[in-house]
């Protein structure tokens, strides 16, 4: 899952309208937003074959900690054969020993994929200590066994600093590994320097396979 908005914590989300929802609304807090970008990289790939992407969902806030949402993004001549990524999360926030602590499950889907072979999902625990984002997500299950079998894990390190009220420099370091060696799948570990203003992001991203990107994003949130 990847978020095309100011910050890669933030949760893309498309605008929630109408009467519909007046009443789910008066119980719980709903934030949504849209947001485009010039290539969807997640975990440093590339997911659409350098496509451009957008996105939309939404989230709610359901009180005492809780929150779910959902979030779909296009992938152009992604490589999965599917037009767009799919995904449902539910979280839960609370503080330990005066931290912050969320722990949270993320399904992963791509409609229109024959036998949903692609399907996976991840849970995970995030904290922030002295600004540092740390994340750890671990593989909860996959339609695809070799990769099931794999015990995908990833850390994920983030660090935003403001430079004034609406200029802030972002910092990314991740590293994905598994469990057993494996011809499909192998370790790798991204980085991504980014500068945001308002609603826009430029950001350098690259891994170990010397896949050095730009990419330009915009996000906004209602």
């Amino acid at each position: 899952m990847q978020k095309f908005t100011k910050t890669t914590r933030t949760l893309a989300a498309l605008l929630v309208s109408g009467t519909a929802l007046t009443g789910v609304a008066s119980a719980a807090e709903i934030t949504a937003n849209v947001g485009a970008t010039t290539d969807y990289i997640w975990r440093g790939d590339t997911q659409a074959a350098g496509d451009a992407s957008l996105s939309g969902g939404f989230d709610a806030d359901l009180g005492n900690g809780l929150a779910i949402g959902t979030w779909v993004g296009s992938l152009g001549a992604s490589a999965t054969d599917a037009n767009y990524e799919l995904d449902l999360y539910a979280s839960y926030s609370t503080e330990v020993g005066g931290l912050p602590l969320e722990v949270g499950y993320i399904s992963y889907m791509y409609p229109g994929v024959a036998d949903s072979g692609n399907d996976f999902s991840d849970i995970y625990i995030g904290t922030s200590v002295a600004g540092i984002s740390i994340t750890y997500y671990m593989n909860a299950g996959a339609e695809d066994d070799a990769y099931e079998d794999a015990e995908e894990s990833y850390l994920s390190l983030d660090y935003e600093y403001a430079l004034s009220d609406d200029i802030s420099i972002g910092l990314h370091y991740g590293s994905q590994t598994y469990g057993e060696e494996s011809d499909e799948y192998a370790d790798n570990d991204d980085t991504a320097i980014s500068i945001s203003k308002g609603d826009m992001t430029m950001t350098i991203s690259g891994n170990e396979d010397d896949d050095t990107r730009a990419i330009i994003s915009w996000g906004a949130e209602f």
